[in-house]
């Protein structure tokens, strides 16, 4: 009976080390206030645009503030750069660097699905890019397009630093840069239309939070 008390004991001492130990390293994590993030990875297409485009490097910088351990408000710029698949497109013309250079912009809405400091998160929001074609490919030019970007991540505070790694897709709006994609199948009410050939963007992101 006495041994059975001691294990017992000496159980319940684990335990409450061990959450003693958890809480201090949440109560020592910045996981509300402003972070600031500069990251990159990898960026491709989908459906008809992924035979036409190879996935390239992606970057950007995101501001991001959160109200509580749960949710965040970002807005950021996010670039790409990629190149055309030559067996499918006959681009003519020599230009030094990639064949599509994307700029843009985007605010996003994140929602954490624990308040732990390592914590796993959903996102969706709102963007718009500037696709640059460089060169010249039948059926590509430079366009303005506009996207939906969802997607899930990962994220580890540790003080002041911040990790982060996340992918989401980026549902596009019917647009012109890739005229080569087919007709858009889902209408909207305002007239917009969403098209066929989606993104995909991963990241690895490091920054600090204040």
């Amino acid at each position: 009976m006495t041994r059975k008390l001691i294990a017992g004991v000496a159980v319940l001492t684990l335990w409450a080390g061990s959450a003693l130990a958890q809480e201090r390293k949440e109560a020592n994590a910045d996981m509300r206030g402003l972070t600031v993030q500069l990251g990159g990875g990898v960026e491709g297409y989908t459906n008809a645009l992924a035979s036409d485009i190879n996935p390239g490097v992606a970057y950007g910088a995101t501001l991001i503030l959160k109200p509580t351990k749960v949710l965040g408000l970002e807005v950021g710029y996010s670039g790409a750069a990629n190149n055309f698949d030559r067996d499918s497109v006959a681009a003519s013309g020599t230009t030094s660097g990639p064949d599509i250079i994307r700029n843009g912009g985007q605010a996003v809405a994140t929602v954490g699905l624990t308040a732990a400091p390592l914590q796993p998160y959903v996102l969706a929001g709102l963007g718009f890019s500037h696709y640059n074609v460089r060169g010249s490919a039948p059926g590509f030019q430079d366009d303005n397009v506009g996207n939906l970007p969802v997607g899930a991540g990962l994220r580890l505070y540790a003080g002041n630093f911040t990790a982060d790694a996340r992918i989401n897709y980026n549902v596009l709006f019917d647009q012109e840069f890739a005229g080569r994609v087919p007709a858009a199948d889902v209408s909207l009410p305002v007239g917009e239309t969403f098209s066929k050939g989606g993104s995909y963007t991963g990241t690895l992101n490091f920054g600090a939070t204040w």
